[in-house]
């Protein structure tokens, strides 16, 4: 009797936002609301993205057959999201759609422009920004009054028993490309994806293609800290706390290094000035040192910014700030272990890039989904989740969905205004069980102990065991 209550209550206030839902989705409501949710923002993006126009005003040397840009979107979101195992397995799935070979697909993939995956994901992007200020009010910036981005670079592909055929006679990895990507740590998402073909490309050398707008503070490494960059950063009305590094980025000095005002980590700060090597301008800047309690694993003892942010800003809150750049080498482990960002197989660069993208995508589309769940769970209930239950319990209940609820039963969510989007995802929101999907706390790994050499090979478990209960016993 409760459950029925609850179902009517919902369905109640499910008629005052104006959604009309088909009765096939109920039992997915009640039961496995997570996979609704993000079906649901991954319907309302691609009806709203119009990839194939998209495609056409991006692509220089592809054209459209059959396989369309909509298409091969759909199918690789499939295999991000762990719904199937691979592109082949994805495309079988869908083969009653079209009377194309396999051949078909693998040519498509490997033609795959990179600006084509990059304004794809930069689309889908986009469209999750304004979906999540619906939602709420995003996590507090880390330095007030400005919008953080994070830039760093990931290069895909490694060992592989799926090899091209210069690299059947080696042991050696084959790389099949590099990403640059800018992160925004009050959304959790990607913002935009410099994708390169040659993974041996110094990521500085794609600099010149990322976007930046005024307002913004700049958070990066200091393979990042090249002048000409800062000085780009600076002309676009934007800051940067970048790490400071020593070849590329002389500085003359104007003060002597003193303690910073209100530390309480014992950072240093002074004032430098750096010089444009291209027009010769000057740019005042602080340099703030702060000692370490332990050393990096480079042997380093200071950590040692550069930022162009006024003296209002403490060297502590940059140093923080700083800190949390490491968001997005967390975001990279979850595109790789939960989202397949580097398909094994998918050896030939443009395949490689553009399964890179869709892991991307998917991972936007979680973080849509992570607002949503915030705004009705709260923030500390998000922070608690697991990624990996939660990428899980999609694929476990994706293919079921489908078959129950066909793309043409979608309807009713594509053509929604992000309003009442908005309320459509906060409504399924409010049936996920959170305690369902907490992430499990375990124990510090405890030292592991020093190996010994043996003449063994192998030892008997259970000869061990009884051993120890028999020493034990005594």
């Amino acid at each position: 009797m409760p459950n029925q209550l609850g179902r009517r209550e919902g369905r109640r206030e499910l008629k005052k936002i104006d959604v009309a839902y088909p009765s096939e989705l109920e039992p997915f409501l009640q039961e496995a609301p997570l996979p609704v949710l993000v079906r649901s923002c991954l319907e309302w993006m691609l009806k709203q993205a119009m990839l194939d126009q998209l495609f056409e005003d991006v692509a220089q040397d592809q054209y459209t057959r059959e396989l369309t840009l909509t298409f091969m979107v759909d199918l690789m979101l499939d295999v991000a999201c762990g719904i199937q195992p691979s592109a082949l397995k994805a495309f079988h799935a869908r083969a009653t759609d079209f009377s194309v070979s396999r051949q078909a697909l693998y040519g498509k993939l490997q033609r795959m422009e990179p600006a084509v995956s990059a304004a794809v994901m930069q689309r889908f992007a986009e469209l999750a920004g304004p979906i999540m200020v619906q939602l709420g009010t995003p996590q507090a910036e880390p330095i007030a009054g400005y919008q953080a981005r994070v830039v760093d670079g990931t290069v895909l592909g490694g060992r592989s028993d799926n090899r091209i055929k210069p690299l059947r006679t080696t042991r050696a990895a084959g790389l099949t490309g590099m990403a640059l990507c800018v992160y925004v740590p009050a959304r959790k998402i990607i913002r935009q994806v410099v994708l390169e073909e040659d993974a041996y490309t110094q990521e500085r050398a794609l600099l010149d293609q990322l976007e930046i707008h005024a307002r913004e503070v700049w958070l990066a490494d200091r393979n990042f800290c090249i002048r000409s960059f800062l000085f780009r950063l600076h002309r676009k009305q934007a800051a940067f706390v970048i790490r400071w590094h020593g070849s590329s980025c002389p500085y003359e000095e104007l003060e002597p290094l003193h303690r910073a005002k209100g530390t309480r980590q014992g950072a240093k700060e002074h004032k430098i000035r750096l010089q444009d090597p291209d027009t010769k301008e000057w740019l005042v800047v602080r340099r703030i040192v702060l000692p370490l309690a332990e050393s990096t694993r480079n042997g380093d003892t200071e950590l040692i910014l550069v930022t162009d942010l006024p003296d209002a800003h403490e060297a502590d809150s940059l140093c923080d700030a700083y800190a949390g750049r490491w968001q997005i080498e967390v975001h990279y482990q979850r595109l790789t272990q939960q989202l397949h960002c580097e398909l094994p197989g998918f050896n030939y660069p443009r395949a490689a890039l553009f399964v890179f993208a869709m892991a991307v995508t998917a991972g936007n589309a979680l973080a849509v989904v992570q607002q949503a769940l915030q705004a009705q769970h709260g923030q500390e209930a998000v922070q608690e989740l697991s990624y990996y239950a939660m990428v899980l319990n999609i694929s476990q209940i994706w293919l079921g969905m489908a078959i129950v609820m066909p793309t043409g039963k979608w309807d009713f969510v594509r053509h929604l205004s992000i309003e009442k989007l908005a309320d459509w995802l906060q409504y399924v929101a409010r049936h996920v069980p959170m305690q369902r999907f907490r992430r499990a706390r375990r124990s510090p790994k405890k030292p592991q102990p020093k190996k010994q050499t043996t003449t063994h090979h192998h030892f008997s478990n259970k000869r061990l065991l009884d051993q120890i209960k028999a020493n034990f016993a005594c």
